[in-house]
C-alpha cells in the first residue's frame, strides 16, 4: 500500500488518538536527507489550519542528513506507535525500506515528497533526479531573497540602522536609479542593497561618511549619470509630481532641482567625493537596470558565487 494511502487509512482508523493517551502531547519526529527545513515548514503550514483547537504536540527531534539504513534503524529503536514520523527522503530504495519498517511497527508516517513526485512525474512524463538535499538549497535561497528584500526596503534612500549588514551600498545623486537597482539586486539575487542619496552639502556629506565609516569600503559603489540626461530626468519627474504655484520660492526650488547648471555643480561635487574616498563608480546613463546590476555583481565578484546563482541541468541561470 502506498505511504500516502496508508497514512489516510490509519489516520481515519485511529482518529485523534487513543483514549489512554489523550492527555499526553502528540509526539512528532522529522527525518530528512537534507536540513529538515522543508518538512518542518510544510508541517507548520498544516498545523496552522488547526488554530481553533488546543493542540498539544511536541516535535521531539529533527534528524538531518539521514541517508543510510543504519541511521534509520537507530532512530526506529527510539520510537513506538505513539509517534508521528514526518520525513523527506528522496532516495527510492531508502524510502521504500523506511516505509516498510514503519508499517511493521504500525507507526503513523508520511514521506511528504512522495505524493508530489509521483504526480509531477506523471504530468511531466519524466523521472526526477532524486538528488538528496537539493530542495533545501532552493528553499534557503528563497528565504535569503525575502530577507534581502526586507532589508533593501528598510535601507532605501538613506534609511535603516544596520548599514553594516549590507552586501552593497549604492551612492548617487537624486534620480540616478539607486532604488530600482537596489530592488532588482534584492529580488533577483538575494543581495542586501542599501542606497544613500548624495547632496552637495558638506554637513550632510560628513554625516554620510560617519555612517559609512564602519563599513567595508569595497562594498560602496557610486552611480554617475551625465548631467544633461540627469537634468532631463529630474525635469520629467518634477512635472509628474509637482505643479507650478504662486509661491516664487517654491517654484525656484523646483527649477533649481533640474536646472542644468545646478545639476552640473552637483555632478562635480559627487565625482570629487567619490574620487577622494576611492569609491568605484558606474555610469548608469541610458542603461538598463539589468545591465547595471550585472556589472555591479561582476565588479564585486558576486556574479558566479556567493549562493546567488542556481547551478543545475548543465548551465547557470539566475533565480527569478
Amino acid at each position: 500500500m502506498p505511504a500516502a494511502v496508508w497514512y489516510l487509512v490509519n489516520n481515519q482508523a485511529k482518529g485523534c488518538g487513543r483514549k489512554d493517551d489523550m492527555d499526553d502531547p502528540k509526539k512528532i519526529i522529522i527525518i530528512s536527507d537534507g536540513t529538515g527545513k522543508t518538512a518542518k515548514r510544510l508541517m507548520d503550514a498544516v498545523l496552522a489550519q488547526y488554530s481553533e483547537y488546543a493542540l498539544d504536540y511536541d516535535v521531539e527531534h529533527i534528524y538531518k542528513e539521514v541517508r543510510d539504513r543504519a541511521t534509520l534503524d537507530k532512530i526506529l529503536e527510539t520510537i513506538d506507535d505513539s509517534y508521528l514520523v514526518v520525513f523527506s527522503i528522496i532516495n527510492e530504495e531508502l524510502d521504500k525500506y523506511f516505509h516498510e519498517r514503519l508499517q511493521e511497527l504500525e507507526v503513523l508516517h508520511l514521506n511528504i515528497l512522495r505524493p508530489m513526485l509521483i504526480t509531477m512525474s506523471k504530468f511531466l512524463g519524466v523521472r526526477p533526479d532524486y538528488r538528496p538535499g537539493i530542495l533545501h538549497v532552493v528553499d534557503d535561497r528563497y528565504y535569503k531573497k525575502v530577507d534581502a528584500i526586507g532589508y533593501t526596503v528598510e535601507h532605501d534612500d538613506g534609511g535603516g540602522s544596520m548599514i553594516e549588514e549590507a552586501d552593497i551600498v549604492l551612492l548617487g545623486l537624486s534620480r540616478t536609479c539607486k532604488t530600482p537597482i537596489s530592488m532588482y539586486l534584492a529580488c533577483n539575487f538575494g543581495i542586501k542593497a542599501a542606497n544613500i542619496p548624495i547632496v552637495a552639502d558638506d554637513i550632510i556629506t560628513e554625516h554620510i561618511l560617519k555612517k559609512l565609516a564602519p563599513l567595508n569600503q569595497e562594498k560602496i559603489l557610486g552611480l554617475m549619470m551625465h548631467p544633461e540626461i540627469l537634468a532631463h530626468a529630474r525635469e520629467e519627474r518634477s512635472a509628474f509630481l509637482t505643479r507650478t504655484t504662486s509661491d516664487d520660492e517654491h517654484n525656484q526650488q523646483i527649477h533649481r532641482y533640474y536646472d542644468l547648471a545646478e545639476v552640473r555643480k552637483e555632478y562635480r561635487y559627487c565625482r570629487e567625493l567619490f574620487e577622494k574616498k576611492g569609491w568605484e563608480t558606474i555610469d548608469v546613463t541610458r542603461r538598463a537596470i539589468e545591465e547595471i546590476s550585472l556589472e555591479i555583481l561582476q565588479k564585486r565578484g558576486l556574479h558566479n558565487g556567493g549562493n546567488i546563482w542556481f547551478e543545475g541541468h548543465g548551465h547557470d541561470r539566475p533565480i527569478l
